[in-house]
């Protein structure tokens, strides 16, 4: 009976510790990116996918891939087993379309556009479980 007691604790204690760790994370990553996204406002995005304009384009694309702490990981277990919306999965998509949105600015900004047309997003869950979502953006960087 004791050793079951220590064996609880100690997964209450580390998972409390994962849970810490992973909102610490969480929290970091998404100040970055307002200060990234605030730094990078002046690249417009426009979703349009033909406009005629007297700029030269070029293709720019980005990806990241982002994985779940495990407090997520258990919190959606519980959440897809009575059913509803996974909250928890959410917020990392989220997260994961922002920064791929970032990066796509960056690559533009890198070639001195101000403006991405025909603005595409692809997300693919990957891992055996689901632990991971990829978001995949392109568009075409506009010079002015």
């Amino acid at each position: 009976m004791d050793a079951l007691i220590l064996k609880i604790v100690i997964f209450v204690i580390l998972f409390a510790i994962g849970w810490g760790f992973g909102r610490h994370t969480e929290r970091k990553h998404l100040n970055e990116l307002k200060q990234q996204e605030h730094r990078l406002a002046y690249i417009t995005l426009d979703n349009s996918r033909f406009k005629t304009s007297p700029h030269q384009g070029q293709l720019v694309s980005s990806n990241v891939v982002i994985s779940h702490d495990y407090f997520k990981y258990v919190t959606a277990n519980i959440q897809n087993f009575f059913g509803g919306r996974l909250t928890s999965y959410e917020s990392v998509v989220e997260r994961a379309r922002r920064e791929a949105i970032v990066r796509l600015k960056l690559e533009a900004e890198k070639m001195g556009a101000s403006h991405i047309m025909g603005l595409r997003l692809s997300t693919t869950e990957l891992g055996m479980q689901g632990g991971m979502v990829e978001v995949f953006a392109y568009g075409t960087a506009i010079q002015s």
